[in-house]
């Protein structure tokens, strides 16, 4: 009795472990981006990666990094929580109740990942390892972007609850926090 009531409580509801996995799904996605892009430019020859140097305004050294300051870092978190934490509001708008406004919501986010991810694998393929040390952020700003995709795949099934939702914004929040400190202190400066 207990089990029955406890398996119809769960059927077509959002559980933690749902999030979980699709932040694993996403956050692996978005490292498969980086690289594939990484690897196509960096195949591509040289005239390729001058291309893509120039097209991306690539500039590596520290005179072109500003010295850390506390407002730099609230600056990043600024720019990128409302690019990783949009897709919450999916739920919010009932995107996930129609079949059509999932699959507009579906490519929204994919096109987010994709923009937000390609030019970052593009640059690494371009630059080569001389990049690594200006992108000691990147793992947390990936696992950010990875926390509003997967938010966006937990809540296909449901809206997120309002309690759920600031969560998932304070997990993406604080990794992104933590990515901006780096992005600021750990990359070489003048």
């Amino acid at each position: 009795m207990v089990t029955a009531e406890l398996t119809s409580t769960m059927t077509g509801s959002w559980r933690p472990e749902d999030l979980r996995r699709a932040w694993v799904r996403a956050y692996g996605a978005i490292w498969v981006a980086t690289l594939t892009s990484a690897v196509v430019v960096g195949l591509s020859g040289a005239s390729v990666r001058a291309l893509v140097r120039h097209l991306l305004g690539l500039h590596l050294g520290p005179e072109w990094n500003p010295a850390p300051s506390v407002a730099r870092v609230f600056a990043l978190v600024a720019h990128n929580v409302p690019i990783a934490a949009w897709p919450l509001l999916l739920g919010v708008v009932g995107a996930h109740r129609h079949r059509l406004a999932r699959r507009i919501a579906d490519i929204l986010v994919v096109a987010c990942m994709i923009v937000n991810v390609v030019p970052v694998g593009a640059t690494l393929g371009a630059a080569g390892s001389a990049l690594l040390p200006y992108i000691p952020q990147l793992p947390f700003e990936w696992a950010g972007l990875a926390f509003g995709a997967g938010a966006w795949v937990a809540q296909r099934k449901r809206a997120l609850t309002v309690a759920e939702g600031l969560t998932v914004l304070a997990m993406t929040s604080g990794v992104l926090l933590a990515a901006a400190a780096l992005e600021t202190l750990a990359v070489p400066y003048r």
